[in-house]
């Protein structure tokens, strides 16, 4: 039977926030090897779980190897990035031979000393195993694709919708071209097209223009006689990278000006959209003034400076602050604050408690702000997501959480680790109904939308300050291309 390891690294680096990521954050993250990938991955919608399921599909032997995964952060420190690729390469030469390998990366990681971390992996996997054993690599939309990358790999894949709903279907699809690959079905040619130009978050909502056109340019080119695949690259502007910046992918069977011109074309009428990619946002004041008046709720505030799933710490308190200054009432939000929960839990619950919350890890997020109220709940923080969300994750765990209900009508949700707000599964399972709040702070910019979209009455994006805040005229870049549109407005393609 035919023998396919599936394996890799999966980090989205934030290279302006403050902190390395180390070694420890993968542990306490969870490494999975083996069987234990399958346990936590196998009726997920992530993309290990698209892997396994192309294995029962098509007949051909999954092996899981290694996963290693954490959440957006800073900076992988240089030992740490060593260490886990030298264990890839590792269970690679022991476990083998291989008829194939299907890697599980993000696209948007960057070490110490390796700005394109994925381009390394990808390169010395390429290196380990030879020119003629085909490498399946399926990424996500926010990848900083290389040109590295598309040359280590046979085939490349990038989900196509953002809230990351598809990562399962987008990894099964990879593996389907591998093994058709291997069989002698197809011959994948590869290109790629890196116009000069960056989409802001604002704008990166596949269910909305411009997105939602460019997407569909690319179900025009999939439909092209001969093509394999085809992705657009939102690119990931929190990394201070060369290749940062928005990409286009054409996979052709076997012929390689096909999958050029289609490159380009997407690029092309990309391009020519460009005055649509800044998109707009709301000061803190206004959001909250706006969600006071608001006849109906939830009007779900998204919180774009302190976006978990960006690499924020999720411990901004802007628009709590905001909130205690205008007097609004009846404010949903939760806060990273380790230090506040093991406050709450030492007082117990039903217990009357005066606590400064938040603003502890980076002081672009704000001040602690002190609060006072009664603890209602104390939980484990561990639950479960069965249907499609971002990232297409099952299992959470937000480490002990609190719920918090304070003496000015407001709920905060304390939690020991950080937690995107991409699941109204962390709310239920403490006894929130989020769909009866009046006011509903989400941290994030698209990521939420899968999960709170359908319960909201409005949506508003903050512009809050931080390390993930949609003006990127904030950030000092020195790294990135240039020219590069909208930084440079004259750039040219």
């Amino acid at each position: 039977m035919m023998r396919l390891a599936a394996l890799g690294m999966s980090h989205e680096t934030n290279t302006f926030a403050r902190g390395a990521t180390g070694y420890a954050a993968f542990e306490r993250s969870g490494i999975l090897r083996g069987e234990e990938i399958v346990r936590a991955y196998r009726d997920s919608h992530a993309t290990m779980a698209g892997y396994l399921e192309a294995g029962e599909r098509h007949g051909v032997e999954i092996v899981p190897l290694v996963f290693f995964r954490t959440d957006p952060s800073g900076l992988i420190a240089r030992d740490a990035f060593e260490r886990i690729v030298e264990e890839l390469l590792h269970l690679l030469r022991e476990r083998g031979p291989w008829d194939a390998i299907l890697l599980a990366q993000h696209g948007a990681a960057v070490a110490d000393g390796y700005p394109d971390a994925d381009g390394e992996i990808v390169s010395r996997v390429r290196a380990l195993v030879g020119p003629k054993i085909p490498i399946g690599l399926s990424l996500d939309l926010h990848t900083n694709l290389s040109q590295r990358m598309v040359d280590g790999a046979t085939v490349t894949v990038l989900y196509r919708t953002n809230p990351h709903v598809d990562p399962r279907p987008r990894a099964a699809e990879c593996a389907e071209l591998i093994v058709r690959t291997v069989r002698g079905e197809i011959r994948p040619v590869q290109a790629l097209e890196t116009p000069p130009v960056v989409i802001n978050i604002l704008q990166q909502y596949t269910g909305a223009e411009p997105m939602r056109g460019i997407m569909a340019d690319a179900d025009a080119v999939i439909r092209r006689p001969g093509m394999l695949s085809a992705g657009v690259a939102e690119g990931y502007p929190y990394a201070d990278v060369p290749e940062m910046g928005m990409a286009f992918l054409a996979v052709h069977d076997g012929d390689p000006s096909a999958a050029r011109d289609a490159a380009r074309w997407m690029a092309r009428r990309a391009w020519d959209r460009r005055g649509e990619f800044q998109g707009h946002s709301v000061p803190p004041e206004q959001a909250i003034t706006t969600a006071m008046a608001a006849p109906k709720g939830p009007v779900v505030l998204m919180d774009v400076g302190d976006n978990i799933g960006g690499g924020s710490p999720g411990d901004s308190t802007i628009l709590l602050a905001t909130a205690q200054k205008l007097r609004a009432r009846g404010l949903l939000v939760s806060v990273y604050d380790a230090q506040a929960v093991a406050a709450c839990i030492a007082a117990g619950v039903r217990s009357l408690v005066t606590l400064a919350v938040g603003g502890k890890t980076d002081d672009r997020h704000g001040a602690p702000v002190e609060v006072t109220g009664i603890v209602r709940t104390i939980s484990d923080g561990r639950f479960e997501e069965p249907t499609p969300r971002h990232g297409g994750q099952r299992f959470f765990d937000a480490g002990p959480t609190v719920v918090l209900d304070t003496t000015d009508s407001h709920t905060l949700v304390l939690t020991t680790e950080r937690i995107a707000s991409i699941s109204l599964e962390q709310m239920y399972s403490i006894g929130i109904r989020p769909e009866d709040r009046r006011i509903v702070v989400a941290k994030g910019v698209v990521a939420p939308r899968a999960a709170y979209e359908p319960i909201a009455t409005q949506i508003l994006l903050v512009n809050t300050p931080g390390v993930t805040t949609a003006d990127l005229s904030r950030f000092t870049y020195h790294r990135r291309r240039r020219p590069l549109y909208p930084f440079e407005p004259d750039a040219a393609y």
